[in-house]
């Protein structure tokens, strides 16, 4: 069988999406420019009408390809026999993602103003789906499956799955844009922040602190032994062919 080709189109789509993300995370998101993006491609503008109905489009699929790949980059944490600490090392495998593309973060979230911010068919919503589109839910299953998992470990009381994943979302989210604004300066005073947290909330939920903590430091543990994207950079790798 002959191998597949890529078509042209889909190859110069898959350009303008890079370029444009590179832009996003090295100049913000005032870069984002239809001329200054497909001069820099080698194209006219018209290729963002015809491959993305124009800048909003081209915007939307960044959004909806950021999701596919944090939710990659999160999954592919490795699991042990410890439901808890492999929950913990994907919220940090989520931070580290984040604080890698904080731009592309922040517009998939919905937090950039002005002429980026994304659509209201975009949005997070808390009954129980990424609103309207499959790489968000896809995304979001890697969360629900391991507060699942959590769940069924019987460390914690009966408590619904998305109100549990909303209370450890809320929690994550609000360390990475308190990361990203330099609240916590140099060193890992925001790591020790988040985790003291995460063992706060699950002794909230009926585990013991002893064991809360043992999972904790398992999870770093984890975490010192796997390589990490790096914040403003790191760009062209982690965001090459999804």
């Amino acid at each position: 069988m002959a191998p597949s080709r890529t078509s042209p189109q889909a190859e110069l789509r898959a350009r303008l999406m890079g370029v444009a993300t590179r832009m996003l995370e090295e100049d913000g998101p005032d870069a984002l420019q239809a001329r200054k993006l497909t001069a820099e491609v080698g194209t006219s503008t018209q290729a963002i009408y015809t491959l993305f109905g124009g800048m909003p489009g081209l915007l939307e699929a960044m959004v909806a390809d950021g999701f596919v790949r944090w939710g990659r980059y999160v999954a592919a944490t490795p699991e042990t026999d410890d439901p808890v600490a492999d929950h913990f090392a994907k919220g940090w495998a989520l931070c580290d993602w984040a604080l890698a593309f904080p731009h592309l973060y922040r517009l998939m979230m919905g937090l950039t103003g002005g002429d980026l911010r994304m659509h209201p068919g975009l949005e997070m919503t808390m009954a129980g789906t990424m609103a309207g589109f499959p790489e968000g839910r896809a995304a979001r299953e890697v969360l629900m499956r391991s507060v699942d998992r959590i769940r069924a470990s019987g460390r914690i009381q009966p408590v619904d799955s998305v109100v549990l994943a909303g209370q450890f979302l809320t929690m994550t989210h609000g360390y990475v844009l308190l990361e990203v604004a330099g609240a916590f300066g140099p060193g890992d005073l925001g790591l020790q922040v988040l985790g003291s947290l995460v063992i706060n909330l699950m002794v909230g939920l009926g585990d013991s602190r002893d064991d809360a903590e043992r999972s904790v430091l398992a999870a770093a543990s984890a975490r010192a032994e796997s390589p990490r994207p790096v914040p403003g950079g790191g760009v062209d790798s982690l965001l090459g062919p999804a």
